[in-house]
């Protein structure tokens, strides 16, 4: 049985090794969320570097309001079709 909080721990992390997510303990239930992924610290600083300056590309002065709405749909500046400066 359930005793203290290390015999708790003991229970997760077993049931986390046999890959359960859930249990029921009479009136007691707890469901375990998925484990997070572990982000490889190399591929991150990769994609850093390609996304170095997001506004890079970014049309200087004023917007028209089609380019409003396409940018604040999360469009990226060579996609844009209103560009001007092409």
């Amino acid at each position: 049985m359930i005793e203290s909080l290390k015999d708790l721990e003991k229970l997760l992390k077993l049931c986390r090794r046999q890959g359960v997510t859930e249990i029921n303990l009479g009136t007691v239930s707890l469901k375990l969320g998925e484990l997070p992924v572990e982000i490889d610290r190399n591929a991150k600083n990769i994609i850093e570097d390609v996304n170095a300056d997001p506004y890079a590309n970014f049309p200087q002065g004023e917007l028209t309001p089609e380019q409003l709405m396409f940018y604040s749909s999360g469009g990226m500046p060579e996609d844009d079709p209103h560009r001007t400066d092409n």
